[in-house]
């Protein structure tokens, strides 16, 4: 069989043979008496034209800083020679002032082209380093190349069409989103798979599908040990938890990326993953480098309204809430967004399950302000001295410069005491939160009119013995 990969796992392998019967597969390795000649040679040829254009770039610019030190020395002299003709009036201002102009234009004239060929030299330099490691990979191999041996039964003479196939450690894809909205408040979602492998082997234009499941986790089910508690006791000698511990335990694999190959003709959605066979045949060279890949496209209305946390700061978010209309799992990647044709920025996308909710962030909206402030703060001494204690209230107040109604999710926190002497007491919020947790964390959802405003206070008092530093407090 033809040269495989050195990536491939042996155990995944499967041969079918027309019209025959296999009867055995082995993978065996092969010395080589030389490596081969075609890759080994492109790769060096790309090393010493890189290694011409660095080259040409250092020449360049040592001609250009000659002519700079050139040009200083020049300027040097003349200068004293234009001082001192100055200085007797055989020489006019006018004139020395033409010589000193052009003498500096041409000192930037050199100074812009050096920093150009300092720019060159990067971009020289990083093409470099690329074909020298494609060089050491290909000579790092060695001289052992994978082969399979099949070993075939037929009943009669004849050609036999022998199909192998296997799985390559590798290669493996992400995901990553790119999230349109519109004026009219849709959205469109497209999922990119971002395809890489490093196999050993450049895949020529063939059928591709992607596939989110994961062998390396799926293959053993979790099984609980007993949770053991006991007193503590004092540590044993060192020698002594030596012997105790045993051999320590091999290390857990790490699990793989879903691995990039063609195994179903059809997209489906099976019990825990789903596979995407791509429109037309794609080519993946094995140097890493992400190809980009569309797998589907999802179009939905959404909701928007706007986040903010003005303890946190002063923006106000603009939020997009979107459902999963797609029947697939979508998994966690970056999402960049657009709004209205313009770039916004780059937030994330957690694994979210067919009919879960997208929430995808818009940027900050100017239009929508949010101010706080603390209005009052009072130190006070109660329980006859014993006790220190002060109040604090904070007013935050929304205005909304936007053409329509804007929907407002304002958030904010109280103090969460972790010692019994320390009490959050006089709590007052107005308006009630719609939302509150225990951790002190709290949510209002305002309707603010076009041009209006809307407002919230917050007031709070901490007690805490007068001779006790509180820490996250002022």
């Amino acid at each position: 069989m033809p040269e495989l990969t050195h990536a491939l796992l042996p155990d995944s392998m499967r041969v079918t043979a027309g019209g025959a019967r296999v009867i055995g597969v082995d993978v065996v390795r092969r010395e080589l008496a030389e490596l081969p000649g075609g890759r080994v040679q492109a790769a060096e040829i790309a090393v010493r034209d890189a290694e011409r254009s660095l080259a040409a770039v250092d020449g360049a610019d040592a001609g250009e800083a000659a002519r700079e030190e050139l040009l200083r020395r020049l300027a040097l002299r003349s200068g004293d020679r234009l001082a001192a003709a100055l200085a007797d009036g055989s020489a006019e201002p006018a004139r020395a002032g033409e010589i000193g102009a052009a003498v500096a234009a041409q000192i930037a004239a050199v100074a812009a082209t050096r920093r150009a060929h300092a720019e060159s030299r990067v971009d020289a330099e990083h093409v470099l380093a690329t074909a020298r490691a494609e060089l050491d990979r290909l000579q790092g191999a060695g001289r052992t190349r994978r082969e399979a041996v099949v070993g075939i039964e037929a009943d009669v003479a004849g050609e036999v069409e022998v199909e192998l196939t296997y799985v390559a450690d590798g290669a493996g894809w992400t995901s990553a989103y790119d999230a349109r909205l519109d004026d009219g408040g849709r959205v469109t979602l497209t999922w990119i798979g971002m395809v890489t492998q490093q196999t050993g082997e450049d895949w020529p234009a063939c059928e591709l599908t992607l596939s989110t499941a994961r062998p390396a986790v799926a293959a053993t089910l979790p099984e609980l040990e007993p949770w053991w508690i006991d007193l503590a006791r004092p540590a044993p000698r060192a020698e002594m938890a030596f012997a105790a511990a045993g051999p320590p335990p091999s290390p857990a694999a790490a699990p793989r990326r879903a691995v990039a190959h063609a195994v179903e003709a059809e997209p489906e959605e099976g019990l825990v993953a789903g596979s995407w066979r791509l429109a037309r045949p794609t080519a993946v060279a094995a140097d890493g480098t992400p190809h980009r890949t569309t797998v589907t496209t999802v179009e939905a209305g959404s909701r928007l309204d706007h986040l903010t946390a003005p303890v946190l700061g002063p923006d106000v978010h603009l939020r997009a809430t979107v459902v999963n209309t797609s029947g697939h799992v979508l998994p966690a990647g970056p999402v960049s967004t657009f709004l209205s044709g313009a770039y916004v920025g780059t937030t994330s996308l957690e694994t979210t399950a067919p009919g879960g909710e997208i929430e995808l962030a818009l940027g900050v909206d100017d239009r929508v302000v949010v101010e706080r402030e603390l209005e009052s703060r009072t130190a006070h001494r109660i329980r006859f001295g014993s006790q220190r204690g002060a109040t604090q209230r904070w007013r935050t107040t929304v205005t909304n410069r936007r053409a329509g109604e804007a929907r407002v999710v304002v958030r904010d926190r109280l103090p969460v005491s972790r010692a019994a002497e320390v009490k959050v007491v006089d709590i007052e919020l107005v308006p009630e939160p719609a939302e509150r947790d225990e951790l002190g964390r709290c949510e209002w959802v305002a309707r603010v009119p076009a041009g209006g405003t809307w407002e919230v206070s917050v007031r709070f008092g901490v007690e805490h013995p007068k001779d006790s530093r509180v820490t996250g407090y002022r």
